[in-house]
């Protein structure tokens, strides 16, 4: 009995890969980084063989797709005539959301067309961590619903000024019937339907979505991608042969602050909240400096938060590149956290052990607060670290939540 028992354990183990997420993955890329970022499951559709037969020859789906068509050509009429380009026209109604999640969802399931895709892309992925509970096919139709959702949304504010969660920051850059927009919004249209190798009747939709923010110069989800070959490089490498169990913790993670008027580079905030952090790591508390922070304040700052902070750390205390992680991607405290979950992930940490959060006095007791919990579940939908623990006025410990790395298609500069 023992012997069958382990036997099972074993196979369970070998198992594993296909469902959960994996540090080790490697991401598929497109043309367009911010699309891979926004939409995930867009682009491995497109790098799907089978999947992309699916999409152009399933009956449900060309149906959307003749009707798409037919409202492109109607909407290329009336951007041509006049000096309105009503893009938003193109956004998937809810019933051909409804009716593609119907036709797709049990093409996913085992022995589906979809299915490999589910279990060798999506579960290792991490991206669609929300769902990784449900089955292969529910997986699969609750992420093309969500991801059609933050398609029709970018429609909505990039191109008709609806407000974005974080309106200071994320804002359309022009009025919506500004001459400008609307001559890139047309050229849009018109070169939506151009053959590629991955086009699908679905194009149109999503093309022109990801090229509004193309025209309103939001590229921040994926500015500086690569990280791992790029800015943070030096950090992954030395974290394959770490023993992570030789400090406290993982990382000490320091959220950055955003510029006021008459500040460049590094804030005086971010500064002061980089010389506690140095004071934690050379006292031994973890390997890595972990810097978060965006393009975030003021609206469209050509300072990235967590950049600027790594220059500090290293021009002014001497910290090597290979001691510092930075994410230049968060705006906000909840997602300082989501990301540095996901950093670590990558790295290789183990999700069971505790970070160290180092900050500000205002900012580290109000992670503790329950409105910072509530803040979390209203915007993320969960919160990115449990368990926190206060260790000092500047410093809180937490530990990881594994759905952090769920992509958020609903936060398009920082999804």
């Amino acid at each position: 009995m023992r012997g069958w028992i382990l036997g099972l354990a074993a196979a369970l183990t070998l198992a594993a890969p296909a469902w959960a997420q994996s540090p080790t993955y490697h991401f598929i890329h497109s043309d367009d980084p911010v699309l891979d970022a926004n939409a995930y499951l867009l682009t491995l559709i497109a790098a799907d063989p089978a999947a992309l037969k699916v999409m152009r020859e399933n009956p449900a789906i060309g149906l959307i797709g003749d009707r798409l068509a037919q409202t492109r050509a109607e909407l290329l009429k009336t951007c041509r005539a006049g000096p309105t380009c009503p893009v938003d026209q193109l956004m998937l109604p809810d019933r051909d959301v409804a009716a593609a999640v119907t036709a797709l969802e049990p093409l996913a399931q085992p022995g589906g067309p979809l299915n490999r895709l589910v279990r060798e892309q999506m579960r290792p992925s991490g991206r669609f961590q929300k769902y990784a509970d449900l089955d292969d096919g529910h997986m699969f139709s609750s992420a093309f619903a969500e991801t059609a959702r933050g398609v029709n949304r970018l429609f909505r504010v990039y191109a008709d000024g609806d407000k974005p969660r974080y309106p200071a920051i994320d804002s359309i850059s022009y009025p919506p019937n500004d001459p400008h927009l609307r001559q890139i919004e047309r050229e849009s249209v018109e070169a939506s339907t151009d053959p590629t190798p991955t086009t699908t009747p679905l194009t149109p939709w999503f093309r022109v979505a990801f090229d509004l923010l193309t025209a309103n110069q939001r590229d921040e989800a994926a500015r500086y991608e690569p990280l791992e070959a790029g800015e943070n490089a030096k950090a992954f490498a030395r974290a394959k042969a770490l023993n992570w169990k030789a400090k406290p913790y993982t990382a000490i993670v320091v959220p950055g602050a955003g510029t006021e008027e008459g500040e460049t580079h590094v804030s005086p905030v971010g500064a002061f909240r980089d010389r506690l952090a140095v004071q934690r790591w050379r006292e031994g508390k973890a390997p890595f400096l972990l810097v978060s922070g965006g393009h975030a304040h003021p609206n469209k700052t050509a300072f990235a938060e967590a950049i600027e902070m790594k220059h500090d750390l290293m021009a002014h205390y001497g910290v090597p590149a290979d001691a510092i992680v930075i994410d230049p991607y968060a705006r906000h405290t909840t997602t300082n956290l989501r990301n540095a979950v996901r950093l670590l992930f990558r790295m290789g940490a183990p999700m069971d052990r505790p970070v160290l959060i180092t900050t500000s006095q205002d900012q580290s007791f109000s992670i503790e607060l329950p409105s910072f919990a509530t803040r979390n579940k209203a915007e993320l939908g969960y919160e990115p670290m449990t368990g926190y623990r206060r260790l000092t006025p500047f410093d809180v410990s937490g530990v990881p939540n594994l759905t952090s790395l769920h992509a958020d298609p609903s936060d398009p500069l920082d999804p």
